[in-house]
Formats: C-alpha cells, sequence, structure tokens
C-alpha cells in the first residue's frame, strides 16, 4: 500500500484533531507510512512534535494564520504546494479536499465531515440561497465528481449523495465518528447525590441551549444538578448561554476520566436546520456511549437518533413543549438510577463506533485505491 498523506485544517493538539485524526493515523501506520498536514493554532513544541512521531508518523504542523475569507485561501494555498500527488491523498472536509483537487492526485479521499455549504446556509438564518451558499455548493459537486472515493460518517446522508451528485453507491464509504474504546472504558455511576451533567467540545449557533436549559431547569426541580462545560482552546462562547456551574479545559487524554466523573451528557441539536443534519454525528456523543454514559441528542441528528432510541443508551428530542420536557426529565431519572445503563451505552460504541472497526474499514479503502 502506498504511503498516506492526511491534509487537516484541525490541530493535532485538540478536539477532533486528537480523538479522530491522531486517532486514525496512530493506527494506519502501523500497516504504511503515514505523513500527517495540520494548522496550529499554537505551534507545537519539539517535545510535543516528538510525542506525536515516535510511533512512527510523520507530522508537518503549520502555523493556522488568520481567520476569516482570507486565511482560508492561504491555508488551502499551503495546502496545496505542499502535496505530494503520488502519494495516496486524504483529505479531511471541504477545503483541504480542495487543495487536493487543485493538485491533480493520483487519486484521493475527500473526508466529508458534513454538509457544510447547507450547515452554513441554516445556520446563517438566510433561507435563500446566496452566492457564498451557491460557491460551496460547486465546489462540493466538483469534489464529489472528481474524488477517487468519498468517506461520509452517516449512513443518513449516503441517499443525498447519490441524489444531489448523480454518484454509485460504491464511491461513497460509510465510517462513523469513531472512538478509541480500549482508552474511553466504561465506568459504573458513582454514589454521588445529584446528578452530573458535562457538555464537552466546540459548540456553535447549531445547539438547541433554549431546550437545554429548559431542560435542565425541569430537572433541578426533581434532583440536585451540575452543570460541568468542557472547552478547547479557540471555542467560541456559545457555551456563555448554558445554565452552568462550572468551567474546565482538559487535554484530550484526560477526557474519559471527565465523562466518567459525570453522569450524562447533552448534544443536542436545533431540529429545524434542515437536510445537513443528516451528515451530523458528533465525537463527543461516541466518547460519552464508550464510557457508558447515555446522551440526551435530537431526533434527526444523523444516525444518533435512531441508534440511541433503539438501544435505550439517552433521550432523544423532538419538541419543547412542556409535556415533552416532563417526559424527558422523567427519563433521565430513569437511566442514570439504572445500573445496567452503563453496559447498554458501552455495547452500543463497541457495535457502532468502535475505531478498531474504522481502521479495518479504512486500510481496506486505502489498498483498493
Amino acid at each position: 500500500m502506498r504511503e498516506v498523506l492526511y491534509l487537516s485544517f484541525d490541530s493535532l493538539k485538540e478536539g477532533v484533531g486528537a480523538s479522530q485524526v491522531l486517532a486514525y493515523m496512530r493506527k494506519v501506520q502501523l500497516v504504511t507510512e503515514v505523513t500527517i498536514l495540520s494548522f496550529e493554532k499554537e505551534m507545537p513544541s519539539e517535545s510535543e512534535i516528538f510525542a506525536v512521531e515516535k510511533g512512527g508518523l510523520n507530522w508537518r504542523p503549520l502555523p493556522f494564520g488568520s481567520f476569516g475569507i482570507i486565511g482560508g485561501i492561504g491555508r488551502v494555498i499551503r495546502l496545496w504546494v505542499r502535496i505530494d500527488r503520488s502519494k495516496i491523498v486524504h483529505a479531511r472536509s471541504t477545503l483541504p479536499a480542495l487543495a487536493a483537487l487543485l493538485k491533480f492526485p493520483t487519486s484521493w479521499v475527500w473526508d466529508c465531515r458534513s454538509l457544510q455549504a447547507d450547515q452554513r446556509k441554516a445556520l446563517s438564518g438566510r433561507r435563500k440561497w446566496n452566492l457564498s451558499f451557491l460557491v460551496m455548493r460547486v465546489i462540493e459537486y466538483i469534489l464529489a465528481k472528481k474524488s477517487s472515493s468519498i468517506i461520509v460518517i452517516t449512513k443518513a446522508v449516503v441517499p443525498v449523495f447519490i441524489s444531489r451528485y448523480n454518484l454509485p453507491q460504491n464511491k461513497i464509504n460509510v465510517i462513523p465518528t469513531c472512538v478509541d474504546v480500549a482508552k474511553f472504558q466504561e465506568k459504573p455511576f458513582s454514589k454521588a447525590k445529584g446528578i452530573r451533567i458535562l457538555f464537552a467540545g466546540t459548540f456553535s449557533p447549531a445547539y438547541d441551549v433554549q431546550l437545554t436549559n429548559k431542560i435542565i431547569s425541569k430537572l433541578k426541580e426533581y434532583s440536585p444538578v451540575t452543570v460541568t462545560i468542557a472547552t478547547s482552546h479557540g471555542s467560541t462562547e456559545h457555551w456563555k448561554q448554558v445554565d452552568y456551574d462550572d468551567v474546565v479545559s482538559v487535554p484530550h487524554n484526560e477526557m474519559p476520566t471527565l465523562i466518567q466523573e459525570h453522569d450524562l451528557g447533552f448534544s443536542i441539536w436545533k431540529n429545524d436546520l434542515g437536510i445537513c443534519l443528516t451528515s451530523v454525528a458528533s465525537t463527543k456523543t461516541a466518547e460519552f456511549l464508550a464510557c457508558g454514559r447515555p446522551v440526551i441528542i435530537n431526533s434527526l441528528q444523523g444516525d444518533f437518533g435512531t441508534l440511541i432510541r433503539e438501544n435505550n443508551a439517552g433521550i432523544v428530542t423532538s419538541s419543547e413543549s412542556e409535556d415533552k420536557i416532563e417526559r424527558y426529565v422523567r427519563k433521565i431519572l430513569e437511566l442514570v438510577k439504572d445500573e445496567t445503563t452503563p453496559k447498554r451505552c458501552r455495547k452500543l460504541a463497541l457495535e457502532e463506533f468502535n475505531l478498531d472497526k474504522g481502521i479495518e474499514s479504512l486500510i481496506k479503502l486505502y489498498q483498493e485505491l
């Protein structure tokens, strides 16, 4: 198998860069040589680079640069000049894929993390098409047609790709948002009094903060509740709208312990964001499940709504009526008192979001290119 060149705008030092990119590529490099090009908001020290490379990876961190359109164009250009077209190029998300496309590599993968154009339009509040949306949709169309293969993270979005871009189904590979189940271990609920809720990761206007706060408020009528926010460097401040008690920031290797110290997680997106929801699958949800913690999720979020409902591994929201909120709260109380809940959550993670299974699918894909 040829060497893999992985392109990512995400930092390897935090968030999805650490939990997804680095976790995947550490295992891929056991099969073939891997070089990662990533953008870092804070450039790593020599010791940090050594810690990543000691397992055999080649890491080429680049300074992130400025935000906005100009900064984004600059990152595309800086990736473009460094791409070796003879390697298998794995481009994570739209702009790295654009850089890959412009280099005309022999074979390359568009790792589509979301329907980005649709998501930006939904969050902008502009329901009509605009120039930015049209440009992004055109880019996505070209990437879908010209890439050697496409990775999506939900089964729900596959019909959208097939119909929108007139693609054969065998070009699309579903590799879910996976978690290292050896690192994120199941742990029983603690016997501490009250319910401890954890919000983790990057927050955006996509999250339904209003419904979240209503559920927390109602839950406090039945039990003492503590809400912790875990943020990362460079995150937005949308989390400040949540009715929280404490804010922490921990490195990714400490996230398993932090999750295990809490009873459940929230990841409720707004259910009115349209078709972009079919492509959503948050990393933190898989990590919570792997640790044996139920998650509160909205019904239209990718595959999670169906899977969590069918496996009784959390609460699936569809409305913010008083009756529904009362029902969600009673279900939370039932789940956190049930000693079998952690095992059900863990079982779902092992079956659907297991990193080892994701690696098998990814290596098979590389071998076919």
